[in-house]
């Protein structure tokens, strides 16, 4: 009895922890849109309802990671670039006043080159820039390979396409 108790109790965790996601997947999904017109007539039938539960436990289950940004204004996201520019504009000219302008320039030139260097995972099928990573050692386009190199030195840079 016990067993069937934790079975259930393991059951009803992952059913949870399903609708949790779900709910949280919607709520990125639909941030900013409104969401009071849904109706009920709207809701899909059970053995629906039951198949999306299993591939969403599936889904879960599986390594690959999902993107779930929402879509950006650009409007939005190029006055935010202004504001920020604004900001840095301001301070670097407070930065000037007290002679301190080379300083601060270098800093914040080093904090945009930090700020622009991935350190998350690649994407899902996205080659390296090291060919000794991807399959069959394949190199992205503009590398220079030795065989290349070769051709170059050999028959002129116009035998190279």
């Amino acid at each position: 009895m016990e067993a069937k108790l934790a079975a259930y109790r393991v059951r009803k965790r992952k059913q949870a922890m399903v609708e949790s996601m779900k709910n949280s997947v919607k709520g990125v999904l639909t941030w900013g849109s409104n969401t009071s017109n849904t109706s009920a007539s709207s809701s899909p039938p059970p053995a629906y309802v039951e198949l999306e539960d299993r591939e969403d436990i599936e889904s879960s289950q599986s390594e690959e990671s999902l993107d779930l940004t929402p879509a950006e204004n650009p409007v939005l996201t190029q006055v935010t670039y202004l504001l920020y520019f604004l900001l840095w504009a301001t301070l670097y000219m407070i930065a000037l006043q007290f002679e301190f302008g080379a300083v601060y320039f270098i800093v914040s030139s080093l904090v945009l080159i930090w700020k622009n260097t991935r350190s998350g995972p690649k994407k899902k099928g996205e080659i390296s820039a090291y060919s000794v990573f991807n399959p069959n050692c394949q190199a992205i386009d503009g590398t220079l390979n030795a065989e290349q190199f070769e051709r170059e030195i050999r028959y002129g840079a116009s035998s190279v396409h």
